[in-house]
């Protein structure tokens, strides 16, 4: 495995993507500021049409608008840097090579110049110039690892394979370049079909302990002994290998290519431009790695997709990109991209799913595990997402149908499966069964360890529907203590104060979640109640007012109540008791903190 110290020193003079802003906005909000920038139809208007988008994170509008700027004679360093790195980023090299040598000839001395000068080189068979461009660069990093990777492979493009592998043997010595060094090994022994050489560098990755072996490596190696005829070996190599849901299906997908493939299989990579993308998917996944280095990844990535647009694994890594700049549309166009045939096509379905439910699109979200369920009819993943998303999308009976399938799917129950039975209560509470629900919680309860978040629910509903008042008030006393930086959790704490009669220091306490979640509905309706009792009647109305526009918990907020109460105000009601005297010891032992 690479180290993630190569990324200190590698592309440090590059500012990318986000260097004229750090902050996302939604791109679907500027609409009418683009067109009408659009219409000035000049130098200066293109350039402020380019960096709207390019703040909203909309890099195709920002490279079109940036290029129209510049083709209309307005060029700076700046522009044209912005320009042929935003162009890098979406695998359009011929184009972003020639802003790149406009960049250089108005004294941009980027490394990243070359990079896309070279890559350009290799991709027209362009192989002497793609070295010479490499070559330009003298950063260290570049020259140890880099450097030779792109090389190596330019000779084998040349047909050369003596010199391919003298320039590979550069990075041989490296002790954490080893399983690059023999996976590129065995990849070129095996282009030019010399078998024996290459089966000795696969078995080195496999047996390799200090490193766990990607999934490439795995498509790769098992694809090779596909095709020497060794199918069982390759079967065997992938009997050893198990983890989520999602590499399970990856696995079984690659099992059945194993078992239907011979001895005419084609390699992975046949080509000198596949094996270039290999080389630039290693250099992405390293950066992708770490959060600052996602710009650098991306662009990587993109490269590796414009010298291999078939391998999915960069489908899925760029997709993973997007998600995290929350572009999730971007990353759904990847997502779409992989086939039904392809290992990677359940995780690429199922975070589309996510991504969908995220953008609430229920319904779209709904149908893609519902097709991926068709063919996966037990799997527990699928059928929890699908619960999950009919429970947020308030489809109750349908949710519950669905979380007591994925837990008829499972073979026993650990502690990993308490979610399903804390979502399945919440879908029982909201469908009026507190009775499953309360049965579901407890079962949550026992296998999540006693989970702050079950403790709260469930002490909360008891106090909401007055009953097992001295048990509420233990539980949430007891999540309190587990996460006592908890919004929703504070805010159970002040409602304990508040249900027992004790205004003062149910404000305290609601104060405080408020100032924990500031946007929650539910804790600003229960702050005015207690600021009402508490003689603080304007305040409280204020607050009421505050809960009806409030996003978080709206759909919790009994809207005709609180509109009640803001025209009549609250009558007073009877207190709960609590009889144990040691939960009443530490709710005063509360008070006096505050005090």
């Amino acid at each position: 495995m690479l180290k993630a110290s190569y990324i200190i020193t590698l592309l440090s003079g590059i500012g990318l993507f986000n260097s004229c802003t750090g902050n996302f906005i939604n791109k679907q909000e500027y609409p009418q500021e683009i067109v009408y920038l659009q219409r000035q139809e000049t130098a200066y208007g293109n350039y402020l049409a380019g960096r709207v988008a390019h703040i909203r994170q909309d890099y195709d509008n920002a490279a079109n608008y940036y290029v129209k700027t510049i083709e209309k004679g307005f060029v700076n360093k700046d522009l044209l840097g912005k320009t042929y790195i935003i162009l890098a980023s979406q695998g359009k090299i011929d184009e972003a090579a020639k802003y790149a040598n406009i960049a250089r000839e108005n004294g941009d001395k980027n490394n990243f110049i070359d990079i896309i000068n070279a890559v350009k080189a290799f991709k027209h068979k362009n192989y002497k110039f793609a070295r010479a461009e490499i070559n330009n660069i003298q950063e260290k990093t570049y020259k140890k690892l880099i450097t030779p990777l792109f090389n190596a492979w330019c000779y084998v493009g040349e047909n050369n394979y003596q010199k391919a592998i003298k320039e590979l043997e550069k990075i041989s010595k490296d002790k954490d370049m080893q399983t690059v060094y023999s996976l590129h090994r065995g990849l070129i022994a095996e282009y030019f079909d010399k078998n024996d050489e290459a089966e000795k560098y696969y078995a080195f990755i496999i047996n390799d302990k200090a490193s766990d072996m990607s999934f490439r490596a795995l498509q790769i190696i098992t694809n090779f002994y596909v095709r020497i005829n060794q199918k069982e070996k390759a079967i065997d190599l992938v009997a050893k290998y198990y983890g989520t849901a999602s590499l399970k299906e990856m696995l079984s997908c690659l099992k059945n290519k194993i078992e239907q493939g011979n001895t005419k299989t084609p390699k992975l990579i046949n080509t000198a431009d596949k094996g270039a993308g290999e080389v630039f998917l290693e250099i992405a996944l390293l950066f992708k790695s770490v959060p600052v280095g996602y710009d650098y990844a991306q662009i990587y990535m993109a490269m590796s997709e414009y010298f291999n647009p078939d391998n999915d694994i960069t489908k899925i890594a760029m997709a993973d990109i997007f998600e995290e700049r929350l572009m999730l549309k971007d990353a759904n166009k990847y997502y779409e991209a992989i086939t039904k045939d392809s290992e990677m096509y359940y995780p690429a379905q199922m975070r589309k799913a996510s991504n969908l439910a995220s953008e609430k699109k229920y319904e779209e979200a709904t149908k893609v595990l519902k097709r991926l369920l068709r063919k996966n009819p037990n799997d527990f993943q699928i059928l929890f997402n699908l619960g999950d998303i009919l429970r947020i999308s308030d489809n109750q009976s349908e949710a519950i149908k669905y979380y007591n399938k994925a837990l008829q799917s499972i073979f026993y129950e650990n502690e990993k499966y308490w979610p399903v039975y804390y979502a399945l209560a919440v879908s029982y509470d909201k469908n009026n069964e507190w009775n499953k629900a309360e049965e579901s919680l407890q079962k949550a309860l026992k296998l999540s360890n006693r989970h702050p978040q079950v403790l709260n629910y469930l002490g909360y509903s008891w106090l909401k529907y007055d009953v097992n008042t001295d048990n509420a008030a233990a539980m949430i006393l007891e999540a309190y203590e587990k996460d006592p930086n908890d919004g929703v959790i504070m805010d159970s704490l002040g409602w304990v104060y508040f249900k027992t009669g004790d205004y003062q220091n149910a404000i305290v306490y609601l104060e405080k979640a408020s100032e924990l979640n500031p946007q929650n509905a539910i804790i600003s309706d229960h702050l005015g109640d207690a600021y009402w009792y508490g003689g603080r009647k304007n305040e409280a109305v204020f607050l009421w007012k505050q809960a009806l526009t409030q996003k978080d918990d709206q759909e919790e907020l009994n809207v005709k109540q609180v509109k009640n109460k803001i025209e009549n105000g609250l009558q007073k009601t009877q207190s709960l008791l609590i009889k144990d005297e040691k939960i009443r010891e530490t709710l005063h032992s509360l008070n006096n903190i505050t005090e």
